[in-house]
C-alpha cells in the first residue's frame, strides 16, 4: 500500500513592503495540517513550511516529488500571494520575493510543474489557495494578457488541481497592494468538509477529491459570490482524500429499518445492499450488522430476504488447496460460519438499537416509543427513530391501498373486511357463519410478497408490485398477463394506475438512495420520465381523468415538518400546484370521482384533510381523537362523504360539516387495526385487512357476511371500481380476485 504525503506551504510575511501582509495563511496551514495528519480522517505524513525563502521551498518541493512510488498519494498545498509578470509567467511569492526580481526571488509555477511531471505517482493533488496580482508597476502595459489562467500552468497526467480562484482579484496601485484577501474562505471549507465528514456527498464513507471540491465550491460561492474555485484533473479512478469519521446510516434507511411495518423493513434491504456495494469497509461492516438484525426479524418475509442478502454479501473463506503442507499445531483462521450469520437464535433478542432496532427496546440508547394508540403489529412495540438534527426523524408506515367505488346514502350500510383470527367470533357473541368463497381469478407472474395493488378506473386491469420491485399488469377478466414492467432503478414499492390503464406511476428506489416517482407505459413497458426529485418515500394517487398525479412524502416523523402535496401534469411532468397544511407523513390520498376534491390522511394526530383541486384551498379538516395512522380513505360517489379507517375504527364523515356520520370498530375485539376502505355502487362502505382468511363485515348490522381464504397472508387489498370485486395480494406472490356477495 502506498504512502500518503502532504507538503503544506504558507507565506504571510513579505520583505517586499508592496506585498500585503496576510494573516490567514498561517491559520489555514495549521488547520489543514491537523485534519490531514489525523489517522482517523486522512492519515497523511504532513510537512509544513511557514514563511520560508524561495530556495528553501523549491528544495522541499523537489524532495517531496522525488523517489515516489506509483501508488503514493501526494498533496501539495500553497497559500499566499500569486504573482504574474508582464510576460504572463506565474510565480508563487515566498517571504523573500521581490516584485521587481521575480525571476530570481519568486518560485516559478513552471518549476513546480516540472517537479510534478517527474513524479511517478499516479495520484498527485495540487491545491492553490492564492490571491493573484500582476507584478508590473502601474502605468506599464503587460506583454501578456492580464488573466491568471492558473490551471493552464499545471496540466499533466495523474494530477488534480484545485484553485481558490482563477481570476485576478487582487490588484496593485502604485507600490501598495489594495483590496481584501479572500483565500481563507476556501481553506476553511476544505478543513470543515474533511473534519466533520460533510464533504462525503454520496455517503459511502469516503471523501474523494471530486466530492471535496464540490462541497467547497458550493459553500465558497454562497458566501463569496465573486470568488469561483476551479478544478482540473487527468486521473484514472477515484482519489480518496479522507474517511468520513462521522458516517452514520442514512436517515431514510434507519427509519425504514425501525419501522413497525414489515413492508418497509423488507424494502430497505435493496438500499442496504446498494450501500454495501459502494461503501468503504466501515460502511460495509455496519450494513452487514443491520442485515443480520433483519435476519432475526419476526416477519418471515423479512427474515428470509435478509438471510438471502447476507448469503450473497458475505465473503466466503477460500477453498483449501488440494494439498497443504503439514505444519505443527496450525492456528485456525477465524472466519464467520455462514449458517450462524443466517440463522437467528430463537432465545436471543434482536440486535440492540444503534445498528439495528430490536423487538424489545434495549436500555441504551433509550428508544422513542410510538404513540400508545398506534399499534406495532408483529414487532413488539418497535420504537420510532428520533429526529436527526435539523429535520424530522422519519418512520415509514405501511401503505394501505384504496380504490374508490360506488355510491353512499345518508343512512349507510357500512361493511368492513377485517382480520379473522383463530376462534374469531361475532361481536355480539355469534361465530362467523358465512362459508369461505373461492377466488374467481388467480393471477401469477410475480414473486412474493405483493407490496402494492390497484385497479384501473374501468376495472379492466389490475397492477401489483411484487418481490424485488417488479410491476405486473393483468387483464382482470381473463387473468392474462399484460407484462412485467421495468424502468425503475431499484425496484418499485408503491404504484398508481392511470384510469385509462395505460400508465403506471411507481415509487421506486434510486441509485443515490431514497425514492423517486417514475412513469411506465403499460402496453410498451417504456420509461415515461421521472416526476419527483429524490425523497425518502412517496404516496401516490391519479385523478379520475388521468391528467393529474398527486404525490406526497409517505413517511411519519416524531417531529412535525412541512409536508406538501404536489400535483403534477402527467403528460409533461410539470408541477401544477401544491397543497400546504400537513405537518407529518401522508399515508393515503384519494380523489373524488368527479376529480374536484382530494382527501389526504397521514400519521399520528395529523388530521384527514379535504382539498379543492381547482382552487388548491382546504375544504374540510376531519379531526378525531384517535391518534393513529390513517390506514384507509375513500370518497363516496357523490363526493359529499368520506370514509376513513384509523386504528381499526371506520368512520364516515360529512364533508360539508366535517363531522362524523357513523363510526364502527376500534373498541370491538377482533377488529383489524390496519386496512383499506371504499364504497360500492350501493353506498355500502367497504374495508380490507391483511390476514387470512379475510372476513367481510356489514358494519351497520355488526355481522360477518363472507370470508375469503387466500392461502397466505394478504398484505394488501383493493376493491374494484364497481365494489363487486375484491383483489388480495399475498406473501406467496399471487393476486386473487374475489366476488363480493350482493
Amino acid at each position: 500500500m502506498g504512502r500518503r504525503l502532504a507538503l503544506l506551504i504558507a507565506t504571510y510575511r513579505y520583505q517586499d513592503t508592496g506585498l500585503r501582509q496576510l494573516t490567514a495563511p498561517a491559520h489555514d496551514a495549521e488547520a489543514l495540517a491537523a485534519v490531514l495528519r489525523d489517522p482517523d480522517i486522512a492519515g497523511f505524513e504532513v510537512t509544513t513550511l511557514i514563511n520560508e525563502p524561495h530556495h528553501r521551498v523549491g528544495e522541499a518541493i523537489g524532495d517531496f516529488y522525488r523517489d515516489r512510488r506509483h501508488d503514493d498519494l501526494t498533496l501539495l498545498y500553497f497559500t499566499g500571494h500569486g504573482l504574474k509578470d508582464d510576460d504572463g509567467r506565474l510565480y508563487l511569492a515566498m517571504t523573500n520575493t521581490r516584485r521587481d526580481s521575480l525571476l530570481f526571488t519568486g518560485l516559478p509555477a513552471e518549476h513546480v510543474d516540472q517537479a510534478m511531471e517527474g513524479c511517478v505517482s499516479r495520484q498527485k493533488v495540487l491545491v492553490l489557495d492564492c490571491c493573484y496580482s500582476g507584478a508590473f508597476p502601474a502605468g506599464r502595459t503587460a506583454k501578456a494578457d492580464t488573466a491568471v489562467h492558473t490551471l493552464e500552468r499545471f496540466q499533466g497526467r495523474g494530477r488534480t488541481v484545485l484553485t481558490a480562484s482563477d481570476a485576478t482579484q487582487y490588484s496593485f496601485e502604485g507600490d501598495r497592494a489594495q483590496g481584501e484577501a479572500t483565500q481563507s474562505v476556501f481553506t476553511r471549507y476544505l478543513v470543515a468538509g474533511l473534519r466533520d465528514g460533510s464533504a462525503d456527498l454520496d455517503n459511502d464513507g469516503d471523501i474523494t477529491i471530486d466530492e471535496l471540491y464540490g462541497y467547497v465550491y458550493e459553500r465558497v460561492v454562497a458566501e463569496m459570490p465573486q470568488q469561483r474555485p476551479k478544478k482540473q484533473d487527468n486521473v484514472e479512478g477515484r482519489t480518496i482524500i479522507a474517511r468520513n469519521v462521522n458516517w452514520t446510516l442514512p436517515a431514510y434507511l434507519r427509519n425504514a429499518i425501525e419501522s413497525p411495518f414489515a413492508k418497509d423493513r423488507l424494502a430497505v434491504l435493496d438500499g442496504l445492499a446498494h450501500l454495501h456495494r459502494v461503501g468503504n469497509a466501515t460502511v460495509r461492516a455496519q450494513v452487514l450488522t443491520e442485515i443480520r438484525g433483519l435476519a432475526d426479524d419476526d416477519s418471515k418475509a423479512v427474515s428470509s430476504a435478509a438471510a438471502a442478502h447476507l448469503e450473497s454479501l458475505l465473503i466466503r473463506p477460500p477453498e483449501p488447496p488440494a494439498e497443504t503442507p503439514r505444519v505443527p499445531d496450525p492456528q485456525p483462521v477465524p472466519t464467520p460460519e455462514p449458517a450462524s450469520e443466517l440463522e437467528p437464535e430463537p432465545s436471543k433478542p434482536a440486535s440492540p438499537p444503534g445498528p439495528t432496532p430490536p423487538p424489545e427496546p434495549a436500555p441504551v440508547p433509550k428508544p422513542v416509543a410510538l404513540p400508545r394508540s398506534v399499534p406495532a403489529p408483529g414487532r413488539g412495540g418497535r420504537a420510532a427513530a428520533p429526529a436527526p438534527a435539523g429535520g424530522p426523524g422519519l418512520l415509514t408506515p405501511t401503505r394501505a391501498k384504496i380504490l374508490l367505488a360506488g355510491a353512499v346514502a345518508v343512512v349507510l350500510a357500512i361493511t368492513i373486511v377485517i382480520l379473522s383470527l383463530p376462534g374469531h367470533h361475532h361481536p355480539s357473541g355469534g361465530s362467523t357463519s358465512s362459508a369461505p368463497h373461492a377466488a374467481k381469478v388467480v393471477l401469477h407472474g410475480l414473486g412474493g410478497p405483493i407490496g402494492d395493488l390497484t385497479f384501473s378506473a374501468d376495472g379492466k386491469f389490475v397492477a401489483a408490485v411484487g418481490n424485488g420491485g417488479a410491476v405486473g399488469v393483468w387483464d382482470a377478466a381473463t387473468g392474462r398477463s399484460m407484462g412485467t414492467l421495468s424502468g425503475h432503478e431499484a425496484g418499485a414499492t408503491r404504484l398508481a394506475l392511470s384510469p385509462d390503464g395505460k400508465v403506471v406511476a411507481v415509487e421506486s428506489g434510486s441509485k443515490q438512495g431514497g425514492s423517486k416517482v417514475r412513469l411506465l407505459g403499460v402496453a410498451t413497458g417504456e420509461f415515461g420520465g421521472t416526476i419527483t426529485e429524490n425523497g425518502p418515500s412517496y404516496s401516490l394517487a391519479f385523478s379520475p381523468d388521468g391528467e393529474t398525479l398527486a404525490t406526497a412524502w409517505g413517511l411519519a416523523a416524531e417531529k412535525s415538518y412541512d409536508n406538501r402535496i404536489h400535483l403534477w401534469h402527467r403528460a409533461t411532468g410539470a408541477s401544477v400546484g401544491t397543497l400546504a397544511g400537513h405537518t407529518n407523513g401522508i399515508e393515503v390520498m384519494a380523489f373524488s370521482q368527479d376529480g374536484k376534491l382530494l382527501a389526504s390522511g397521514g400519521s399520528g394526530s395529523n388530521p384527514v384533510r379535504v382539498w379543492s383541486v381547482s382552487t388548491r384551498k382546504l375544504r374540510a379538516t376531519l379531526v378525531t381523537d384517535v391518534t393513529a395512522f390513517v390506514a384507509g380513505l375513500a370518497f363516496g360517489p357523490d363526493g359529499k362523504s368520506v370514509i376513513t379507517l384509523r386504528s381499526g375504527a371506520a368512520q364516515v364523515w360529512d364533508v360539508a360539516s366535517a363531522l362524523p356520520i357513523a363510526t364502527f370498530g376500534g373498541d370491538r375485539p377482533g377488529l383489524v387495526r390496519f386496512g383499506a376502505v371504499g364504497f360500492d355502487v350501493h353506498g355500502t362502505a367497504l374495508a380490507a385487512s391483511d390476514n387470512d382468511p379475510v372476513v367481510l363485515w356489514n358494519v351497520s348490522k355488526g355481522q360477518a357476511v363472507a370470508s375469503f381464504t387466500t392461502g397466505g397472508l394478504s398484505k394488501v387489498l383493493a376493491f374494484g371500481p364497481d365494489g363487486r370485486t375484491l383483489a388480495t395480494g399475498g406473501e406467496d406472490g399471487t393476486v386473487r380476485l374475489w366476488d363480493i356477495p350482493a
